[in-house]
């Protein structure tokens, strides 16, 4: 019985990394501009991230969180919108 080699251990392993980069490269593209947002936040009007409340702190994490779900499926097609959308901001930094 000839094994394939589109299931051996070694491809398996090489898309579980392809995916995790995914992920982590969308969590970081998403997450740097909401955390700049509330850093400014809580530096402008709220003086403190207690302030911000819970909501708007669990909103700001699962942003990130979504994005690196949806690059785990869509791969580099999130990441090219989540890169594009960083370079035509105006960001502060």
């Amino acid at each position: 019985m000839a094994s394939d080699s589109s299931h051996s251990p070694e491809s398996s392993e090489e898309g579980l990394a392809i995916a995790a980069r995914n992920f982590l490269i969308a969590v970081f593209l998403s997450g740097v501009p909401i955390l700049a947002y509330l850093w400014l936040s809580v530096d402008m009007t709220y003086g403190s991230w207690t302030a911000l409340g819970t909501g708007r702190l669990v909103g700001a994490a699962s942003v990130p969180l979504l994005f690196g779900t949806l690059a785990l499926y869509r791969g580099q097609q999130v990441i090219r919108f989540l890169s594009n959308l960083l370079e035509s901001g105006n960001l502060p930094f």
